[in-house]
């Protein structure tokens, strides 16, 4: 399975990632699957709303959602995952990740360090929800 991104959209992500530091930032990934592949066409910038510590969770801001939702699909596409970023932290995906992963989703993680990305990976965490499954991510 592969995760296919456009450079600039990848660039999108990382930007919010440094702009946010030293708080997780979060966002959606619109697109489409198609067998083993899946593309994102789209980037969506949202808030974190989590309550606790920013630093180290993340939680996409429910109506933010649900407005991509609708556009997305109102284009023929859907929202096929969210991307977020670990400050100081790996670009895998953690233990709170895995207690919240939505299953079907593909799951963009970059590592932010020094003002910098210090790494990404992509994810996808299976219908059936026996824990996340590392994936290409391809940047085109």
């Amino acid at each position: 399975m592969r995760l296919r991104i456009d450079r600039n959209q990848m660039k999108r992500i990382e930007w919010h990632a440094i702009r946010e530091f030293p708080y997780e930032c979060c966002g959606l990934l619109i697109g489409e699957v198609e067998g083993e592949e899946a593309v994102v066409l789209e980037t969506i910038e949202t808030r974190n709303v989590h309550e606790g510590d920013r630093r180290v969770r993340y939680q996409v801001d429910p109506m933010m959602y649900y407005e991509a939702e609708k556009r997305a699909e109102e284009e023929g596409l859907e929202v096929i995952g969210v991307y977020h970023s670990h400050p100081l932290g790996r670009p895998e995906p953690s233990v709170i990740d895995l207690e919240n992963a939505v299953p079907g989703f593909f799951y963009i993680i970059v590592s932010v360090r020094d003002g910098s990305i210090g790494g990404a990976s992509a994810w996808r965490f299976p219908r059936e929800g026996k824990g996340f499954q590392r994936v290409e991510l391809m940047v085109d």
